[in-house]
């Protein structure tokens, strides 16, 4: 199904702005995401992999977020980060190997469940009847994009995307893919500049290894 990418730098950065977002504050979130998994030893369960990667990139999504106004919702665990106008949130999930690539067609790695299903059908209604909706308050429904992250070999990639299908807990459609640039693993030297929020402290470090 035909959907618009974005994929060149410039391209991103002005889609992001027009979302309120900067690639930044997307990138190093990520980026602490995969460096908590990192952390991780042979002793931690395996399935803590995933979810520790998940819990730290939503962490530090909202951690970058915040000044910018932007806040978390959690009803029934269905963790969000809305925008200040509450017309767009964001939602953080591991992507298939497809995630990053302007050739491949991404889904999510595992399958979602009823909420994820209810977002993106709002997705489609606010798509569809965009002209008879009233203007958006903060009562309004919200779209909802989704930070796909996938860790390839050599390499962290991800996306903000903004699904419109879903059949049995796999995203089939997309009517928006932003391509971020991908991340070098651990044992490539890595600088991102973070967002700049003066009043958190969001430090890029990478424990030493015994």
């Amino acid at each position: 199904m035909l959907h618009k990418t974005y994929s060149e730098v410039a391209d991103v950065h002005t889609r992001l702005k027009g979302l309120g977002l900067t690639a930044a504050a997307l990138q190093e979130a990520v980026q602490q995401g995969y460096l908590s998994r990192t952390r991780l030893t042979s002793h931690h369960p395996r399935i803590f992999f995933g979810y520790s990667m998940w819990a730290e990139t939503v962490a530090a999504l909202r951690d970058n977020l915040r000044p910018e106004g932007w806040f978390k919702v959690d009803d029934n665990n269905y963790e969000l980060t809305i925008s200040p106008g509450s017309t767009l949130a964001i939602a953080v999930t591991t992507g298939d190997d497809g995630t990053g690539l302007v050739a491949q067609y991404p889904s999510n790695k595992c399958p979602k469940g009823a909420y994820t299903v209810e977002a993106i059908e709002t997705n489609q209604q606010v798509d569809m009847f965009a002209d008879l909706l009233p203007p958006q308050d903060e009562n309004s429904l919200f779209t909802t994009w989704v930070l796909l992250i996938h860790v390839a070999e050599g390499e962290v990639r991800a996306e903000l995307s903004l699904p419109s299908e879903i059949v049995g807990g796999r995203i089939k459609a997309w009517k928006e893919r932003i391509i971020l640039p991908a991340l070098p693993r651990e044992d490539v030297a890595v600088s991102i500049a973070p967002p700049d929020i003066p009043e958190i402290d969001v430090p890029i470090m990478r424990k030493t290894k015994a």
